[in-house]
């Protein structure tokens, strides 16, 4: 195992964090989630399926479901050392849906993320993409991996209500107004990492909650997420190929089959 894998952690004596690939590694249970008050009202992932159209999302993190974890997914200089890490999740076209006519495909203008985040949010822009020919053992530069559309997009953040490990606060991060060819019927793999500024002015944790549950809460289709093929590349970490993040090597053996993410788009014919 490498000397950056799970268990190892970057510690900064000065900001008093520490660094791992899983949040899991971090922080276990007791769990605890946040008690929406009475009359409040709830805010949470599916909120950016609220003002657009999603035509996919994988649903909510449940912190008190089977193997609850998260995976880095940040790019951020910490006095002049870079700690990256890059989770590509898959996510399915199907060739139509219920109440489409014929064939649809999706003209895609936003993706989002749901991230535990400690100690709060700093990062305004992520990079984003979304790619066909990931394989594990591949790598993120070969010939064998086609880009469709990437770049880097403005995020917001948004506090989904939910506490992850007692201890992250997991925060909905946005990423609209892209640019982006029509996807057709296929299986593809998406990124929204955000791109933490150096300190003083930045620093933060983010790590993108998985999903275990078998019918987790407002999961939006017709768009699905495979299971058990998201990867994980990073440098830092010694991840330079695509590798499974369910893998022991990346999570620990604990959850990262699914991770909560989704496709903001119209169907187009």
């Amino acid at each position: 195992m490498s000397s950056k894998s799970l268990f190892t952690c970057a510690v900064f004596i000065a900001l008093t964090a520490l660094f791992c690939m899983s949040a899991a590694a971090q922080h276990r249970p007791p769990i605890e989630i946040p008690i929406q008050q009475n009359g409040a009202v709830p805010v949470g992932t599916e909120e950016p399926c609220i003002a657009n159209m999603c035509l996919f999302y994988a649903g909510d993190f449940d912190a008190n479901g089977p193997n609850p974890n998260g995976l880095w997914n940040e790019n951020a200089s910490f006095f002049g050392l870079t700690i990256d890490g890059t989770v590509w999740v898959p996510f399915t076209v199907p060739k139509k849906f219920k109440g489409a006519k014929g064939k649809t495909d999706w003209n895609v203008t936003g993706l989002f993320v749901n991230n535990q985040n400690f100690p709060s949010p700093s990062a305004t822009q992520a990079t984003w993409s979304i790619v066909q020919g990931v394989n594990a053992g591949g790598n993120p530069a070969g010939g064998q991996v086609k880009t469709f559309c990437s770049g880097t997009a403005g995020v917001t953040a948004t506090p989904t209500g939910r506490i992850a490990f007692n201890f992250f606060t997991e925060f909905t991060y946005v990423a609209m107004g892209l640019s982006c060819p029509i996807l057709e019927r296929g299986t593809y793999w998406m990124t929204t990492v955000v791109q933490v500024p150096n300190p003083p002015s930045g620093f933060e944790n983010n790590y993108l909650s998985d999903v275990e549950d078998n019918s987790p809460a407002n999961i939006q289709g017709p768009g699905s997420e495979p299971v058990d093929l998201s990867m994980f590349t990073s440098s830092f970490f010694g991840f330079p190929n695509f590798t499974l993040t369910n893998s022991v090597n990346v999570c620990g053996g604990i959850g990262c089959d699914e991770f909560s993410v989704g496709v903001i788009a119209t169907a187009t014919h």
